[in-house]
């Protein structure tokens, strides 16, 4: 296992080198420069002045050089200052992050908490009147668009239940709060967003789980393990399970990306200071520097998430071994 791991990191580096090439080129294909927006604060800005700006951030060079430029200092963890306020990036990223990772790890165990059961259910008692209401409630799913639900919640339950507030991470007056109060005001303020969050792959991680798991039950072990006289509860969540939920982690890992980026989404709607409206700021002001950071992080989130689904693979199904790969 330990062997598997070491390889499957050393392989993430050159896969990794190649999305920050990919992206960084793509990113300066975009027309305009970074420094449009300081010179548009000032019209009388000299063409000298412009220059030194391009100088300042290394737009003056070759792309090829401005990319090698900036991996010499990735290698060093130093991704640079942000052309927005010239603060280092990565210190406006540490503050940002943790909210994002809590929102989407908090948002991968309410999935596969919710869904794993919804599609064990609809599994066993297939073609039922549960089974089709959860049949239902996947195409729902997957047809309403995540960010108009929002809205409709946010004017629901805000703006005429006063239920949850919607905007935010925090009240106005919740420096005078005390621990608990504190405690119920941030998981107001972030109900909506993980729930929502969830919903998408809540709907279709459910969907694959009853295939999963249907196709686990025609297997010829289940026939065997009840002709042993095994009890039913046993046999669905001992053996079937255990196999069915394979698949399930599978998703759950390719499932980062898309929830990574409807961080975007999310934390715009709702004004959250976390990293997705970190770099939908980022892109709309043309911040090189930290719209590069934002995928590198993403990217290798991702990866470490594919990661660490192969490495469950050996927990979840006895019959896979990486000791020999």
């Amino acid at each position: 296992m330990i062997r598997f791991i070491i390889k499957r990191l050393l392989g993430l580096l050159p896969l990794l080198l190649g999305i920050t090439l990919i992206s960084f080129f793509v990113i300066h294909l975009s027309p305009g420069e970074p420094t449009v927006l300081q010179e548009s604060m000032n019209p009388k800005v000299s063409l000298e002045v412009k220059e030194r700006l391009l100088k300042l951030y290394d737009l003056d060079k070759p792309i090829y050089v401005q990319y090698i430029n900036w991996l010499a200092r990735i290698i060093r963890f130093d991704f640079g200052t942000s052309f927005i306020d010239g603060r280092p990036v990565i210190e406006k990223i540490a503050r940002r992050l943790p909210l994002t990772l809590f929102i989407n790890i908090t948002s991968m165990m309410l999935i596969f908490l919710i869904a794993v059961p919804l599609g064990v259910i609809s599994a066993v008692k297939k073609n039922s009147v549960f089974d089709r209401s959860m049949t239902i409630f996947v195409f729902i799913g997957f047809a309403m668009p995540t960010f108009w639900l929002a809205l409709l919640l946010m004017d629901l339950l805000g703006v005429k239940l006063g239920v949850l507030p919607v905007v935010g991470l925090k009240s106005i007056d919740f420096e005078y709060f005390n621990f608990f109060e504190k405690i119920f005001d941030l998981a107001g303020h972030l109900a909506l967003p993980i729930v929502l969050s969830a919903f998408s792959g809540l709907a279709g991680i459910s969907r694959y789980m009853r295939t999963s798991m249907v196709n686990a039950l025609k297997a010829p072990y289940i026939y065997t393990a009840r002709a042993k006289g095994l009890p039913e509860s046993q046999v669905i969540f001992k053996h079937a399970l255990r196999n069915a939920v394979l698949p399930i982690v599978t998703i759950l890992g390719l499932s980062v990306p898309g929830l990574i980026g409807g961080s975007v989404i999310f934390e715009t709607i709702f004004s959250l200071p976390g990293m997705g409206r970190l770099f939908y700021e980022a892109v709309m002001q043309r911040d090189y520097s930290m719209i590069m950071a934002s995928l590198v992080i993403g990217a290798f989130l991702t990866l470490i998430g594919n990661l660490l689904a192969d490495i469950s693979y050996a927990y979840v199904d006895p019959r896979i071994r990486y000791s020999k790969q």
